[in-house]
């Protein structure tokens, strides 16, 4: 058994600045409170710089030592010319850890869901062996 959790985004929310605050609060207490969270999938936009925000975000995340999957939403909105210029500009902005995958991800073309797919299940595998010991 295991729950897909999506958060409120702390980027785009139609709502003024007094609920944003409270769905930041709110986030960052489930993220730094839950005992089984396995793994949290960072979405920002392939199509722009990642914000500040996301850069924030990614920082939270990898100071309590959560692990992290960078998946950049949107690829194909990309022209092919430029993604190579864009991959760079993630990685710079973002500048992950050793061991943090960037997924670049299209939810029209599909590229991308199949890693995500192999993330999700290595836990399945994982949760078998440590029950089975």
């Amino acid at each position: 058994e295991f729950y897909i959790v999506d958060v409120p985004g702390y980027g785009y929310a139609a709502t003024n600045k007094k609920q944003i605050e409270k769905f930041g609060i709110m986030i960052e207490e489930y993220l730094k409170t839950r005992q089984y969270l396995k793994h949290v999938f960072l979405l920002v936009d392939y199509r722009h710089k990642p914000t500040e925000d996301d850069v924030l975000m990614y920082k939270f995340l990898k100071y309590y030592n959560l692990p992290v999957t960078i998946v950049a939403t949107k690829y194909d909105k990309v022209n092919r010319s430029l993604r190579e210029k864009q991959d760079e500009l993630i990685k710079k902005t973002l500048n992950p850890a050793l061991g943090d995958e960037i997924i670049n991800f299209s939810s029209v073309t599909k590229v991308g869901k199949e890693r995500i797919y192999e993330i999700i299940e290595s836990y399945f595998k994982n949760d078998k062996k440590d029950i089975e010991k």
